[in-house]
């Protein structure tokens, strides 16, 4: 996900229209990045909470919800990507620059990933739990795995089922940008807004007719309106005019939303799964993506500020880790299976039921992961992205109009 689990640049990139300074960087989202990746990693590792009593089981419970770190990496990615989009749009080579530039980003280390494990597996086993299944693998090399549980109504978990949201990125940006180029600027933000609206009411629809399930949660039309607030607030911090109006709410509704969110959630608690409750899977995903999005917004437009989100989003190690998430979010889940399959048997159960084994363990491969994901980024990744330069956007020469 260019812009959010892939982390694409952070620097605006020259605006055909210069709403913003030429390469300004926003260092503050490589903040939320972390925090987001930190998300879907607790969410990840709760199999290995012991539930020894009802504290820890309430703990357990609210890590579980770390699922929510995706919605706030498609905000970011509708934020980012769309901005590189608007501020490019009269581009000479507006499509092939783009398209270039976000293969660079995502398949060598999706693919390298996704021939790596396949491979390596196929030697050990042919058929091994832990991954997809055979007849089920075309859809990973096409970025279709978030459909895979609407066509054969389960869910398989494996070490590559995190695939789903990248999936549902790659899907969405076939069509955006085409959106953007052929949508009227002044028209973009409504646009958007209607359509955020539209994966609402798809989801209400859905619900009401029996659709409730995890399905639900990974279809593309239905999770598009996170990317798409994403986007309004991408439009909405090239507007000083509107976004001064909404900045001071922003905080408010970015505590309200999430806040309201996991209010539901600690309702549902011993009472029903997230994955079938009506409440979560129509308006819970919206109030996310408003909390998300006011969030994302706002750190933005504080940037470089003095004040206790910025000093703390800016922090040098959350940066380093936002700079490495795509490859963090990519490779956790696979270490995390072999951790399980090749670590955890060899421990014995009395270790496993202390509450001091997930707290080590979660270290150990929080630490694994973030070795592995430097070392791809710095000398595997960084090396691709350098490519980036040769499709930057390149616009007509305005110095005529400028005479």
């Amino acid at each position: 996900m260019e812009g959010s689990v892939s982390h694409p640049e952070t620097a605006i990139a020259k605006p055909a229209k210069h709403w913003l300074p030429s390469g300004k960087k926003l260092r503050s989202l490589n903040g939320i990045r972390a925090f987001a990746i930190l998300l879907v990693f607790f969410h990840h590792m709760t199999w290995s909470i012991p539930g020894t009593n009802a504290v820890v089981n309430w703990v357990k419970y609210f890590c579980f919800q770390g699922w929510i770190g995706v919605d706030l990496f498609f905000v970011l990615s509708g934020f980012l990507i769309t901005g590189i989009l608007v501020d490019t749009r009269e581009a000479e080579n507006y499509f092939s620059g783009f398209y270039a530039r976000r293969v660079l980003r995502i398949f060598p280390l999706y693919y390298a990933t996704l021939f790596g494990i396949l491979g390596v597996a196929h030697f050990i086993h042919p058929y091994p739990t832990q991954l997809p299944l055979p007849a089920d693998r075309y859809l990973y090399y096409l970025f279709l795995t978030n459909w895979l549980c609407l066509w054969k109504g389960t869910w398989g978990a494996n070490v590559l089922g995190h695939f789903w949201s990248l999936a549902v990125e790659e899907q969405f940006y076939l069509l955006w940008p085409l959106s953007v180029w052929l949508i009227a600027p002044k028209n973009l933000k409504a646009v958007a807004a209607w359509l955020s609206v539209s994966a609402l009411v798809i989801r209400v629809i859905w619900a009401m007719h029996g659709g409730l399930g995890q399905a639900m949660s990974m279809m593309t039309f239905g999770r598009m309106d996170s990317l798409l607030v994403g986007a309004i607030c991408a439009i909405l911090f090239r507007d000083d005019a509107a976004l001064g109006k909404i900045k001071g709410w922003l905080p408010w509704i970015a505590v309200s939303m999430t806040g309201g969110f996991f209010v539901m959630m600690a309702f549902l608690y011993g009472r029903s799964e997230w994955t079938t409750d009506f409440w979560v899977q129509t308006l819970g995903y919206s109030m996310l993506a408003l909390g998300c999005g006011a969030l994302v917004l706002h750190s933005a437009g504080t940037e470089g500020m003095p004040t206790v989100l910025q000093k703390v989003l800016r922090n040098r190690s959350l940066s380093k880790m936002g700079a490495y998430s795509y490859g963090f979010y990519v490779l956790h889940v696979p270490v995390i299976g072999g951790a399980k399959l090749l670590i955890v048997p060899r421990v014995s159960s009395a270790i496993q039921a202390t509450l001091w084994f997930p707290l080590v363990l979660m270290a150990v491969l929080g630490l694994i992961t973030f070795g592995i994901s430097a070392a791809s980024y710095e000398w595997f990744e960084e090396p691709i992205l350098n490519y980036k330069r040769y499709f930057e956007a390149r616009f007509a020469d305005s110095s005529a109009d400028a005479s």
